[in-house]
């Protein structure tokens, strides 16, 4: 199995594991970039590196490797040392940045070279302003794409303001997600299907719902306009291509809802009585709620494939979403499932659980696309009817591994439930459907 260097515990890997990792992640991401960087060995341009990852999004130094701005390929090189390189680096990062970053360093030998190092620095990103304090060097960086620079005027103000208010923003974004899902309330029973006013028509609120939040950890300001309003449809037309289609086939209906801090994209399908609503905040939140009753032959079901489903689109949603807003940082991923009066969908004769409402493809292809395998999930006898979860995440954890946090956000939503998930072959099944 691959080894991640950003997510994996190093530690526990041999040299040649983490030599084979390291190179695999050099030929993948020969250029430099956000989170990643590499130098020949350590030395003070190194410093700057380290430090403008913690004061940015965290990212991962790779000691030992050459790679000019005209290479096509990275040179594992590695750097001359009869005893551990690593320690080195530890001193250093120690003696020079204030306050230390979280960070960690890993090592490994070169092939058939036992005295040339390959390190690993792995910085997570940091609450406090780090200062580089080695005299000749500039006292702040930040990340900028693949550079390292010392921070301007603008860019100093805002690490001074990040860091007086990050201690309070995990608690408020927590407010601000639950806030969020709470308004995207789900309707249904329209009376209307006239595609100019049946949005005016009586309708009522629908017991059952699946309503996601995702809120930016630090505050930041968007001006809604309508340029910003297209962008939003955009991503929710490429994303959930069924919605797109049965719009344009008048087998749907859309409208838009705004205020001064929000725009919201309102989609119901006629025939299923099944309504979508995707809303963005001038802070940088985003949020999703969606109808979970669908109604087969025999009852009214809802279908755990479908959860997963959405919870996958929503987090490619909102990664494009903070990317548009050059937001890299942290969040918090709010979710709330109310499954009141159904029965969860799963085959009698295979076990397996199948989907209902696919908002990526039509229905006549649904027997075809990926499900959850039965050994996945254990089906409670007595199951709850609502549940809550939330988790953080930042922009890169997702963007790196969504079946993962995809796993975890469901794993947390059926235990609310009162289900069991079994890790791997869940988690097996949820990679799947995000390649599907």
């Amino acid at each position: 199995m691959a080894i991640d260097l950003f997510t994996d515990d190093l530690s526990a890997v041999t040299s040649e594991e983490l030599l084979s990792g390291i190179e695999s992640f050099a030929k993948a991401n020969v250029n430099e970039g956000w989170r990643h960087d590499y130098t020949a060995e350590w030395c003070d341009p190194a410093l700057k590196k380290v430090a403008a990852f913690a004061n940015t999004f965290g990212g991962l130094l790779l000691v030992g490797i050459k790679k000019e701005k005209g290479d096509l390929v990275c040179e594992l090189r590695g750097v001359d040392s009869p005893n551990e390189y690593k320690t080195r680096i530890a001193s250093s990062i120690a003696a020079n940045i204030s306050p230390t970053p979280n960070y960690e360093v890993y090592e490994c030998s070169v092939r058939a070279s036992p005295n040339k190092r390959i390190c690993v620095v792995r910085v997570r990103a940091g609450r406090a302003l780090h200062l580089v304090t080695k005299k000749g060097l500039e006292p702040v960086y930040v990340r900028n794409e693949d550079e390292a620079r010392p921070a301007d005027a603008a860019q100093l103000r805002r690490l001074i303001d990040r860091e007086r208010e990050m201690a309070a923003g995990v608690q408020n974004a927590s407010e601000r997600a639950q806030r969020l899902a709470q308004a995207l309330v789900v309707l249904c029973g329209s009376r209307n299907e006239d595609s100019d006013i049946w949005d005016y028509s009586r309708c009522r609120q629908s017991d059952t719902f699946l309503r996601l939040a995702l809120v930016p950890t630090q505050v930041i300001s968007i001006e809604l306009e309508r340029s910003v309003e297209n962008r939003v449809v955009s991503l929710i037309n490429e994303l959930y291509p069924r919605v797109y289609n049965l719009v344009r086939q008048s087998k749907a209906n859309d409208t838009e809802n705004r205020d001064a801090d929000f725009y919201e994209y309102v989609w119901y399908h006629k025939n299923l009585d099944y309504e979508g609503r995707w809303r963005v905040i001038s802070d940088g939140a985003i949020g999703h709620s969606t109808q979970m009753a669908y109604t087969d032959p025999q009852k009214a079901v809802w279908s755990v494939v479908d959860l997963a489903v959405y919870i996958i689109l929503f987090l490619r949603l909102g990664m494009r979403w903070w990317r548009t807003l050059g937001y890299f940082g942290e969040g918090n991923l709010y979710a709330q499932l109310s499954v009141r009066g159904l029965r969860l969908l799963q085959s009698e004769s295979s076990g397996t659980f199948g989907r209902c409402f696919d908002p990526t493809y039509e229905s006549t292809s649904r027997s075809l696309r990926e499900t959850i395998q039965r050994d996945a999930v254990l089906v409670s006898g007595r199951p709850r009817e609502q549940g809550r979860t939330e988790i953080k995440l930042t922009y890169f954890t997702a963007t790196d591994d969504i079946p993962r946090l995809a796993t975890s956000l469901l794993n947390s939503l059926l235990r609310s439930l009162g289900h069991a998930a079994v890790w791997e072959p869940l988690q097996q099944s949820i990679r799947l459907l995000a390649a599907s």
